[in-house]
């Protein structure tokens, strides 16, 4: 496995046109994940997946009732190279590296990216192109965001 390959920032790509927009669009691909109680008001969910636990920065206007809490997974690509294990990696602040699977483009610059069994789901942003079905290695911008109604 040679190094990364780092992708240029996604200028002027629109990544979002709003919180209820984003949900709108990428609410099919969202999972229901038990959640660690946090202080009330806090920005920031702990979602227990089977993969391991995320840190994610809660996109939802009012705070998360309950667990468990229905999300879509949300990164933008920094940099990717073919991996052949699954999982996740917290690289430190809100940084992670996902080992998975393209599973296919969503639409253009937005693709549906699967991490373990059971599956957790990302929908990733990448400016660049991601083959389908290709197991890769990602390393996302921070923070992780999680989507929800």
């Amino acid at each position: 496995m040679g190094p990364m390959k780092a992708f240029p920032a996604a200028r002027g790509m629109a990544l979002e046109d709003s919180v209820e927009g984003f949900w709108e669009r990428f609410a099919a691909h969202a999972q229901e994940w038990p959640i660690a109680p946090e202080p009330f008001g806090s920005p920031i969910l702990e979602l227990l997946t089977p993969s391991g636990i995320l840190h994610a920065f809660d996109r939802g206007f009012i705070p998360a009732p309950r667990s468990p809490v229905r999300v879509v997974l949300h990164g933008v690509v920094e940099s990717a190279e073919p991996a052949e294990a699954g999982g996740i990696s917290h690289l430190g602040g809100g940084r992670y590296e996902l080992r998975g699977r393209v599973v296919r483009a969503l639409e253009r610059g937005f693709y549906l990216f699967a991490v373990g069994s059971p599956e957790v789901l990302f929908v990733l942003a990448s400016s660049q192109p991601l083959e389908a079905e290709q197991p890769l290695a990602v390393r996302l911008a921070p923070p992780l965001m999680a989507f929800r109604p």
